[in-house]
C-alpha cells in the first residue's frame, strides 16, 4: 500500500463513521486545543556489565485538538534526554499522530483511529466496550497495521499485520477492586493471556499486579518457561486545569509505572492510539462503567 492509498483509506474510513453514526458530545468544547507534556521512562537491568541498570528517558510534548463531536486529533513527539540504550535511540521521533472518533450507543462505546501509533505502528484500529452490568464489561480491539520508522530515515512496511485482543472486566464496587482477563494476538504476531488485579484507593491512585503467559513472552531470559508476573502503579494527576478553556496548557494526565521481570521488546506488546491511555480510565474518554466512569 502506498502512502497516498493509506491516507485515502483513513479519510474514507473515518468519514463513513462520521456520517452514519450518532455521536455524543464530549466534555471537550469543539475546537478546544490542549498542550501537555510528560516523561517516558524506560530501564533494563544488565547484570553482566559494570553498569547494572540502563536508562532511556524521553520528554514527550503533545497536543490534542477536538475539532467536533467526539473527534480528536493527537500529535505526540519523543525527545531523548538520557540515553544509555545506544545510537538507535538518540534521535527525536514522532510517537503518535492519529485521528480518532468515538461513538456511543446505550451501553456500547466504540473508538476508531487511524494514523501513526506508538511502538512504530501505523494503520487502522478499532476498540469497543460493552458495559453488560454495573460490575461486568467486555472490551475488544482489532487492528490492521504496518511498521514505520521516522528518525534518521523514513521507512514504511506493508500493512500486513492483523492484531486483536478481547478482555473481560469484573469490578467489585464495595472494595473498589477490579479483575481483568485479556488474551489475543499482539503486534509481533505472538499470542498471550494475562490476568490482572487492580485496587483503586482514591480518585487518583491505583495499584495492581498481573501474571501472564505467551508463546514469545520472556525470550530474552532464555528460559523455556513462558510464565511471568509484575506490578503496576497509576497516579492520575489532579491539576488538569479548566476543561472549558479553548486553549489549555497542562502536564500529562497520569503517571503510569509498570514492572515486568520477564519483559522483553517483542513479547505481548501492544501499541497505543492516545498518549494518555491507561488501565484506570479505560480506552475511552467517557466510559460509563466502573471506576473509569465520569
Amino acid at each position: 500500500m502506498t502512502k497516498k492509498q493509506f491516507i485515502l483509506c483513513i479519510c474514507l474510513f473515518l468519514s463513513i463513521l462520521g456520517f452514519h453514526a450518532r455521536a455524543q458530545e464530549t466534555d471537550a468544547w469543539p475546537g478546544r486545543v490542549e498542550f501537555f507534556a510528560g516523561v517516558d521512562v524506560n530501564y533494563r537491568f544488565i547484570s553482566y556489565t559494570s553498569r547494572p541498570v540502563e536508562l532511556l528517558l524521553y520528554v514527550t510534548p503533545a497536543v490534542k485538538w477536538h475539532p467536533g463531536k467526539d473527534w480528536q486529533l493527537t500529535l505526540q513527539g519523543a525527545i531523548p534526554f538520557v540515553n544509555l540504550y545506544g545510537d538507535y535511540y538518540r534521535y527525536p521521533r514522532i510517537n503518535i499522530a492519529a485521528l480518532s472518533k468515538e461513538l456511543y450507543a446505550g451501553n456500547f462505546s466504540f473508538k476508531f483511529s487511524g494514523g501513526l501509533f506508538s511502538r512504530q505502528r501505523y494503520g487502522l484500529d478499532a476498540k469497543f466496550q460493552w458495559a453488560v452490568t454495573p460490575w461486568f464489561a467486555l472490551e475488544g480491539q482489532i487492528s490492521w497495521t504496518g511498521f514505520y520508522e521516522m528518525t534518521n530515515r523514513w521507512a514504511f512496511s506493508a500493512m500486513d499485520r492483523v492484531t486483536g485482543l478481547l478482555s473481560a472486566r469484573f469490578y467489585i464496587p464495595k472494595y473498589r477492586t477490579e479483575f481483568r482477563i485479556t488474551g489475543g494476538r499482539y503486534i509481533y504476531a505472538d499470542y498471550g493471556l494475562r490476568f490482572a488485579w487492580m485496587k483503586h484507593f482514591s480518585r487518583f491512585i491505583s495499584v495492581g499486579a498481573f501474571v501472564q503467559t505467551g508463546d514469545h513472552y520472556g525470550n530474552l531470559t532464555l528460559s523455556p518457561v513462558r510464565l511471568g508476573a509484575g506490578a503496576q502503579l497509576i497516579f492520575m494527576l489532579p491539576w488538569q486545569g479548566n476543561g472549558k478553556k479553548r486553549v489549555s496548557f497542562r502536564p500529562a494526565s497520569n503517571i503510569r509505572l509498570t514492572y515486568d521481570y520477564k519483559s522483553d521488546e517483542y513479547g505481548m506488546k501492544m501499541f497505543a492510539t492516545d498518549p494518555e491511555e491507561n488501565e484506570r480510565s479505560g480506552n475511552f474518554s467517557k466510559s460509563h462503567w466502573g471506576v473509569g466512569g465520569r
